[in-house]
């Protein structure tokens, strides 16, 4: 249960820090989705988390298990912004599949 907690709080902490990095360089406005995963894989990559080690699942491969779980923290984002879209005015940006949907680039 713990570790499900982890992976689901650095997945707000890499929301957060996301809409912060966003508010602070609106040059990288329309990358948050990028963004989202390499923050949401590196924090994971940095703390040498391995989400299968906590719950005792032998994989062949502990480098493999960690960039699992970081892609389990970048799609543990997803929930995170739908519920702060539903809560609040926060909507998701145009690069997210959250929110509004409009055409990226004019035809």
């Amino acid at each position: 249960m713990y570790a499900f907690a982890i992976v689901a709080l650095l997945a707000l902490a890499t929301v957060k820090l996301v809409d912060f990095l966003t508010d602070a360089v609106p040059a990288i406005k329309n990358m948050k989705s990028l963004l989202t995963f390499v923050l949401g894989i590196g924090a994971v990559l940095l703390l040498d988390y391995s989400l299968f080690d906590s719950f005792g699942i032998t994989v062949r491969n502990h480098a493999t298990g960690i960039w699992m779980t970081g892609m389990m923290v970048s799609g543990m984002t997803v929930p995170w912004r739908a519920m702060f879209g539903y809560l609040t005015h926060d909507k998701a940006a145009s690069d997210e599949t959250l929110g509004e949907h409009r055409v990226m680039r004019a035809a």
